[in-house]
């Protein structure tokens, strides 16, 4: 039984410790006194196996070594923060429910069967999936649904998804969250319509998104930038704080955006 308080510091997990996104997050959590990092973890032939991960940030100890001891990572966690491929989610969701630890998992382009999984485990322990971990993303995803439902019938809807040279998944798992939301918006309304994704992989964008409505003489656009990581990073921070007072149950953005307002 998941028995949790507000002022309790925060035992955090972070897979994939030695990645971009699990450093990022490891950085923001050092310097904030609600959270502490208890775990960190990374594949077995990682070159950060056995560093310290204060001294991996340029930080101060904090006694946590990178391991890829699924045991030792879980010794004492209360919430698990993922952003790892899809074999990742799936083998630590599976270790987060035997343990009866929440779960969050920022990773994209999970297949069906993945999200079945994660709903499954969602039965004992609270689960938290969104491809995009960023608040403004997220408020525009909102918005896009709203001026679906005001002007579709009229206007041609496109999405456009810029992000890094390096990125794996195409269109991005935000690209395909919002279209599945405006498709959702559309059904209600008893629209057909194709809503069209375009997706360019160039530079070291960390994520532009834009939303366009092309009507008769008029536009609407709604657009958001990512200009660094930190937004992802604190978006799970954040999550983390809420998920720890959740009960079982499967959330994504939506459900958080609702409880902060």
């Amino acid at each position: 039984m998941r028995m949790k308080h507000k002022e309790e510091v925060i035992k955090l997990g972070i897979v994939g410790a030695g990645g971009k996104m699990g450093q990022a997050i490891a950085k923001l959590a050092i310097d904030n006194p609600t959270v502490s990092i208890n775990g960190a973890s990374e594949y077995t032939k990682h070159k950060l196996i056995g560093k310290e991960m204060g001294n991996v940030l340029g930080e101060a100890s904090i006694n946590v070594y990178v391991s890829d001891n699924m045991k030792s990572f879980f010794n004492n966690l209360d919430v698990v923060i993922e952003f790892g491929l899809e074999e990742a989610t799936i083998k630590f969701v599976k270790e987060a429910s035997k343990r009866n630890v929440a779960f969050i998992s920022g990773s994209t382009g999970l297949s069906n069967e993945t999200i079945k999984l994660l709903k499954k485990h969602s039965k004992k322990i609270p689960i938290f999936w969104s491809p995009n971990m960023s608040i403004g993303a997220n408020i525009l995803k909102q918005v896009a649904s709203e001026i679906t439902s005001k002007v579709a019938k009229d206007f041609d809807i496109d999405i456009t998804d810029i992000h890094h040279i390096q990125k794996r998944d195409t269109p991005s798992g935000t690209a395909l969250s919002i279209k599945e939301t405006i498709e959702n918006t559309l059904k209600n309304k008893k629209i057909k319509k194709n809503v069209k994704v375009s997706a360019i992989r160039a530079g070291d964008s960390t994520g532009e998104h834009s939303v366009i409505f092309s009507g008769k003489g008029e536009k609407i656009i709604i657009k958001h930038i990512s200009t660094s990581r930190n937004i992802f990073a604190h978006g799970a921070i954040e999550v983390a704080k809420w998920i720890n007072l959740q009960k079982p149950g499967f959330y994504n953005m939506k459900d958080f955006l609702a409880g902060k307002g």
